[in-house]
């Protein structure tokens, strides 16, 4: 008898102590972080990670607004610290699915390099019609400067070469040297 009645008195304890302190929460759920929201490339340089300086961020516009005019390729870069749990690749790829859904003045080819920094990663989207001209292996063989300059935590002079040399690259395929 003297168990069941300490027993009880145990329990009305924890009853009420339960009752009176209020929700707990697991310490996994309270430090955990919501996955980012895809951002919106609506210019021609998107820096929400803010890792490009005011300069290099005037002078890439101005490069990819004049590569615009001159070729009609719309070349976007967009920085984010991170694609939370989406890849690099899937990223962009809705990122420029967006911006061509959104564009009022429709161009046949497009770019898109996405730069994701805190995940430290990076992948470059290209419309179908500049594959041919673009492959894989020359997109990546003229990235190592972008990427040494990473490794610095030079992200704006890295995407600044990394533009100018696609550019270039565009350039010499339209007047092969003789």
């Amino acid at each position: 008898m003297n168990r069941a009645a300490i027993f009880l008195v145990a329990l009305t304890i924890l009853t009420v102590a339960c009752k009176t302190s209020g929700p707990t929460r697991p310490a996994a759920l309270v430090t955990a972080a919501a996955s980012p929201g895809i951002v919106k490339a609506t210019d021609y340089v998107t820096d929400e990670a803010k890792v490009i300086d005011e300069s290099t961020r005037k002078q890439l516009e101005t490069t990819l607004a004049a590569l615009k005019e001159r070729k009609h390729i719309d070349f976007s870069v967009v920085t984010v610290r991170s694609t939370g749990d989406k890849s690099a690749f899937d990223y962009s790829l809705e990122l420029a699915r967006e911006r061509k859904k959104n564009s009022f003045e429709q161009s046949p080819s497009g770019l898109l390099l996405l730069v994701a920094v805190d995940d430290r990663n990076w992948h470059i989207q290209i419309s179908n019609n500049l594959e041919k001209d673009l492959t894989k292996d020359i997109l990546t063989n003229l990235s190592t400067p972008m990427t040494d300059s990473f490794r610095q935590k030079q992200y704006g002079e890295g995407i600044l070469k990394y533009v100018n040399a696609i550019i270039a690259k565009l350039d010499q395929l339209d007047h092969p040297a003789v």
